[in-house]
């Protein structure tokens, strides 16, 4: 069994925003369906072209298609609630129509608010890998993973 270094803090923000462009260029559809393909084996596409994957903590292993699930779906979605109730209240506020409110800047302070609290959530997460030299983000955390660098194996 090979043992690869925790990837740096930089490598793993490269790699976020790498996906982060991979998703806009292929509209999240391309993304989504490398990912299906590559979770299985601790990868996103990102971390292919980087060579990193995610590992359990643990046990060192290839991360499971289920801590995978965790990291990439369950917990942004869990992320992202926060924001959306911000948003859909801001929405209920100006009755989703502009035109037939009395006010129709009624609800756009809430929807802002959303919106900033949807985006704060998601950088304290990418920026977690910062804090403590664990070199962790919130979802590693609960997803119990690490992200390790392929292109430098540890040697004996």
């Amino acid at each position: 069994m090979n043992l690869y270094p925790k990837a740096s803090a930089q490598h793993r923000l490269g790699g976020y925003f790498l996906d982060l462009a991979l998703i806009i260029v292929t509209c999240g559809i391309g993304w989504f369906i490398w990912s299906l393909v590559i979770w299985g084996q601790g990868l996103t596409p990102a971390k292919q072209i980087l060579k990193m994957r995610v590992v359990a903590e643990n046990q060192r292993t290839n991360a499971t298609w289920g801590h995978m699930a965790i990291r990439q779906f369950l917990i942004p979605v869990v992320f992202a609630i926060p924001g959306l109730i911000f948003q859909a209240l801001g929405g209920f506020a100006t009755g989703f129509d502009d035109a037939y409110s009395s006010d129709p800047f009624a609800g756009q302070g809430l929807t802002i608010l959303g919106s900033l609290i949807g985006l704060a959530i998601s950088l304290t997460d990418a920026l977690w890998i910062f804090k403590g030299g664990q070199l962790k983000r919130v979802t590693d955390l609960w997803a119990k993973t690490i992200v390790v660098n392929e292109a430098n194996p540890i040697t004996n």
